[in-house]
């Protein structure tokens, strides 16, 4: 990668692990799509956990340096390779605005082990595109792939969540906990919403949670057992792990289900395994999206009945403080990095403070 490239481009890059201040904004050279690609000219990338676990470095997961981050991607298709030139459903997609779904062929993740969207251009295979209405909003519907789709396959295709049914969403602030409150309401579930921030509560509750639990002053799943007159919750969400499945297990009812999609206090998780037996529960495991969790979530932003909630808009000149709010907890929502492509004019190099 090399600066002031001819046909360049501006781009987010890391060159090594660490905080928010290893990213830098720099010009690298602009990709070109092969067979059976499309290049896109990014409107808007949404910042996830996800962005931030690469950034930080994941055990397991090795990444090529210098690399481009961001998965969650909106833009204009702007060139096409060789081969077909429309997306899985044959819709034809150049100069179509388009949503990216980020999981690639053989295993391979956009932003993650492959070069990402916080740039002005990124290339990806033409299967993982869905054309979007010319008028759809790219800042809304860039939160989509991978916060509201994973939480749209842990409510409805591992926990089979229905209308009348009582859900308990741990982490509820955060992007994916957000997504869950706001969809099995949206199902017509009773929503319990447990978050550690009383601030975030209060906003949590304007998105229709009929419970609320601060989780900083009160234990969650001794909480949940009185506000449900000892049944317990038909379904509890929990991605933090270690420091609260013990306690999800126990505010499960009979036959009621523990959905875990990961585990951000810890992998190793002790729990009573008594509760398991004795209420007939389970824990289930929910790993990322499908392609149907995505295509149903544009159909319910595109027809007015879910909102997502976006934190903040930043440009791309800003994406060092747009995963500060990540790293600090200080986002409610989705954090939305804006980027405009401007045809190699923007300045070879910023610096950030």
């Amino acid at each position: 990668m090399e600066a002031g490239l001819m046909h360049g481009m501006t781009a987010a890059v890391i060159r090594r692990h660490g905080g928010p201040e290893v990213l830098e904004l720099c010009r690298i050279e602009r990709p070109t799509p092969g067979y059976g690609e499309v290049r896109i000219r990014v409107a808007a990338c949404a910042l996830g956990g996800l962005d931030l676990f690469v950034c930080h470095g994941m055990p397991g997961v090795r990444i090529e340096f210098p690399h481009v981050c961001g998965g969650q991607v909106v833009g204009v298709v702007d060139a096409v390779g060789e081969g077909e030139a429309s997306d899985a459903s044959g819709a034809d997609l150049a100069g179509r605005l388009v949503l990216v779904d980020p999981a690639l062929p053989d295993d391979r993740m956009l932003g993650e082990t492959a070069s990402g969207g916080l740039a002005e251009y990124v290339v990806v295979p033409a299967a993982n595109v869905i054309a979007l209405a010319p008028d759809a909003d790219p800042v809304t519907h860039s939160t989509i792939p991978v916060g509201y789709a994973t939480a749209h396959r842990m409510l409805f295709t591992r926990a089979r969540v229905q209308a009348g049914e009582t859900v308990a969403v741990l982490g509820a602030a955060g992007g994916v906990g957000v997504a869950c409150v706001q969809l099995a309401k949206l199902a017509g579930a009773r929503v319990i919403a447990c978050s550690s921030s009383a601030a975030k509560l209060e906003r949590i509750a304007q998105l229709g949670a009929d419970e609320l639990i601060d989780t900083s002053s009160e234990d969650f799943g001794r909480r949940i057992w009185q506000l449900t007159e000892k049944r317990g919750a038909d379904v509890v969400v929990d991605y933090l792990g270690r420091e609260t499945l013990s306690a999800s297990v126990r505010a499960a009812g009979r036959f009621g289900r523990v959905v875990v999609c990961g585990a951000t206090t810890g992998f190793e998780a002790p729990m009573d395994l008594r509760y398991l037996w004795t209420r007939e529960s389970m824990v289930i495991g929910s790993n990322g999206w499908e392609r149907s969790d995505i295509e149903r979530l544009v159909e319910l932003v595109g027809g007015g009945s879910l909102q997502p909630v976006v934190h903040r808009v930043r440009p791309l000149s800003d994406v060092i403080e747009g995963f500060a709010d990540l790293d600090q907890r200080r986002a409610f929502g989705t954090v939305v990095i804006s980027v405009d492509a401007s045809d190699g004019r923007s300045p070879s190099r910023a610096s950030f403070v």
